[in-house]
């Protein structure tokens, strides 16, 4: 009996430790975007986000794009109203808009955005969107707040964001099912406040969002949202293109150079592989727009060297995007210089 016991018991801590070690933290290493990064979101109707909790299993397969929307990952500097976010790292260009964050070993902040290219909304207090590292049943409320003139009148907006990883297992979505998934629930509640011709005028917000986060994807993989706008509600989802499906994916790129640095008329991208792989090579401007410079190679493992163009980039900062069978894998920043 005694023996039974202690075998019950060591079963039992095996099994414990199995199911610890399978759920995932995510850190600034593996979640947290770069500039260069581009990444294309298929918009859908509203499903259910399914329950909170470990190990859950969440069918997210009926979603059916009706649209996309591409963002780029860019420097600050490189923005119309980047000096309006002196605390920002990296900005967000899409559909008109471009929104600023801080990225940190500790936390990924929204600090504004400037809506249809003038209205600049710069947060006095940050948001902070995610906390690192950041694991099952971590929790937290930020406030944040902004002053900003739109068409011509200050409005006041201030507001909390709660959030929680409350869950973690497999997704199943249209493009493929996803093990060693975290789903973080978002919520914003917030209003804005302003006084038109003597009238005061108060509206409220509220953003209810589910978001699903996969080891080396710098976005949501998939999102599930409500937005609620003066007791008015809308409901959407997203899921995202050519999604990396984990570590063992991203460690085919064992080495990334680029050389010289800067170039003049051609820049040598050196690329070590694990495995024979698809290479695709894309250079970007700092706006995160292809510069028409794009190589696709068959890739062998061990190390590949390619020569890639540059007498017809005017001087510049650039970014080389690598692409292994189809899929973002990493960027680096190189400088064209024409002295």
């Amino acid at each position: 009996m005694k023996k039974t016991l202690q075998n019950l018991i060591f079963t039992a801590s095996l099994f414990a430790a199995f199911i610890s070690a399978a759920q995932p933290t995510l850190t600034e290493a593996n979640i947290a975007p770069v500039i260069g990064d581009q990444y294309t979101e298929n918009i859908t109707g509203y499903v259910s986000p399914g329950t909170s909790g470990a190990n859950q299993t969440w069918n997210l397969s009926s979603m059916t794009s009706s649209s996309s929307s591409t963002t780029n990952a860019v420097s600050v500097s490189s923005t119309t109203y980047g000096s309006s976010f002196p605390s920002a790292t990296i900005a967000f260009s899409a559909s008109g808009n471009v929104s600023y964050e801080k990225i940190s070993a500790t936390a990924e902040q929204n600090y504004g955005i400037v809506q249809g290219g003038t209205t600049v909304i710069a947060y006095s207090n940050p948001e902070d969107i995610l906390r690192f590292p950041f694991a099952y049943t971590n929790t937290y409320t930020d406030p944040w707040a902004t002053t900003y003139v739109s068409s011509g009148y200050t409005y006041y907006r201030a507001g909390t964001t709660a959030v929680t990883a409350d869950g973690y297992g497999t997704l199943k979505l249209p493009s493929g099912t996803y093990s060693n998934v975290m789903r973080v629930h978002f919520v914003q509640n917030y209003q804005d406040s302003t006084n038109i011709s003597g009238n005061p005028i108060i509206i409220t917000y509220q953003n209810d969002e589910y978001m699903w986060y996969l080891a080396n994807n710098h976005s949501p993989i998939a999102t599930v949202n409500t937005f609620t706008a003066n007791g008015s509600p809308s409901q959407s989802g997203t899921y995202l293109n050519n999604i990396t499906t984990g570590i063992a994916e991203n460690s085919m790129l064992t080495g990334f150079n680029l050389y010289p640095n800067p170039a003049s008329t051609e820049l040598n991208v050196n690329v070590s592989l694990a495995a024979n792989k698809k290479v695709e090579i894309n250079l970007l401007n700092v706006l995160g727009e292809s510069v028409g410079t794009t190589i696709i190679a068959d890739g062998l493992q061990g190390n590949n060297t390619y020569q890639v163009n540059t007498s017809n980039l005017s001087a510049g900062i650039y970014f080389a995007q690598i692409m292994l069978d189809g899929k973002l894998i990493s960027a680096k920043r190189f400088i064209v210089s024409k002295n």
